[in-house]
């Protein structure tokens, strides 16, 4: 099918690097660039020195993407039989492919929230008693920041200083899956040093807002990275000349790119107003940063209205289990793609009400 126009608001994966950053790509120097495995590759050093200040850690580690980070991060911080808390609709939860348990020999027991944020009495009921033979350890505690299934919900320092106070109270280490975690920094106008300061780990990604066609980021200790980067080769993921990866990076983290990310909370607030417009019977959640949900009636088949805005040229994801549409702004998303989405979702709506 031919579309004059496609507004693409799935998930901000689909971002395309900007043209600074393939111009960069282009004018890279060959003999800048080595075995990784090797530590040789003296761009892919630089961006892990650079994003390992910006995060306030003592090292990190470029990794393949965001699901390879998180299961290197359990991996570093456990042993087989140990059990990790995670968020009841988190990613290493739902979308991970059991993989902590598959590979790490891990048990995961989840935690429910509103927004990502735990009532820590009820957690403090779902830690295991290490005296007790019969029960698997409690060594992990893992939170989401932004959370992408509560709509990009920010979990704020004071929160997170918060859990990190009871991990240490129970003994837990604790990791951030920080995959958005720029985004949260950015809405909040806060330095994200602030939201790592009480985290053993974070992983954030280099894809996504930040626009770079692959690759992620791991922060912690020295000795942490040490064992992640040991795990991430047996995870296939040791790199060789991965400069050519490293370069869309170091780009991403400059802090005018960082700071770009404003432009799609704006315009995620600016979808959320124009839907908000229509007479149809929807619930519009309000954004805090480029994660907008909207609930639907029961009634309402999701699939038929996603079809339908398919055929206008509108991209977006079911959230499932709930009846709800996701949409997610990002960099080649501007004010004029959302009046024009905001203009074929009213007349999807009107036009299929059941």
């Amino acid at each position: 099918m031919y579309f004059l126009r496609i507004i693409d608001l799935r998930s901000d994966t689909v971002t395309k690097p900007s043209p600074e950053m393939w111009t960069a790509v282009k004018n890279l120097d060959h003999s800048k660039i080595g075995d990784d495995v090797m530590r040789e590759d003296p761009l892919v050093n630089e961006l892990e020195e650079k994003a390992a200040k910006i995060m306030g850690k003592e090292a990190s580690l470029l990794v393949t993407s965001g699901t390879q980070g998180n299961l290197v991060s359990l991996l570093s911080h456990t042993r087989p039989g140990n059990e990790i808390l995670v968020e009841e609709e988190s990613h290493i939860f739902i979308h991970e492919v059991g993989s902590a348990a598959r590979i790490g020999g891990l048990m995961t027991r989840t935690y429910l929230t509103e927004s990502g944020v735990p009532s820590l009495n009820e957690l403090q009921l779902k830690i295991r008693n290490k005296e007790d033979i019969h029960e698997p350890p409690t060594t992990l505690l893992c939170a989401e920041n932004t959370h992408n299934a509560h709509g990009g919900r920010i979990i704020y320092p004071s929160q997170l200083e918060d859990m990190k106070s009871f991990s240490e109270y129970n003994g837990l280490r604790f990791h951030l899956d920080g995959a958005r975690i720029f985004n949260a920094s950015i809405a909040s106008n806060l330095p994200v040093k602030e939201f790592t300061k009480n985290v053993d780990s974070i992983m954030f990604c280099l894809s996504k807002g930040l626009s770079c066609p692959i690759g992620s980021i791991v922060a912690g200790s020295s000795e942490f990275i040490d064992k992640a980067r040991k795990f991430r080769k047996m995870l296939g993921g040791g790199m060789r000349q991965a400069g050519i990866i490293a370069v869309f990076g170091l780009i991403a983290l400059e802090d005018n790119w960082v700071k770009r990310l404003k432009e799609d909370h704006d315009n995620a607030k600016l979808l959320s107003e124009g839907l908000k417009q229509i007479k149809f019977p929807i619930q519009v959640q309000e954004p805090e940063t480029n994660i907008l949900m909207v609930d639907f009636p029961n009634d309402i088949d999701l699939n038929k209205i996603l079809s339908h805005l398919y055929e206008e040229g509108v991209l977006a994801f079911i959230e499932s289990p709930r009846k709800r549409i996701r949409f997610v702004t990002h960099y080649g998303i501007n004010e004029d793609d959302i009046a024009y989405a905001v203009q074929k979702i009213e007349k999807v709506l009107k036009n299929n009400p059941n």
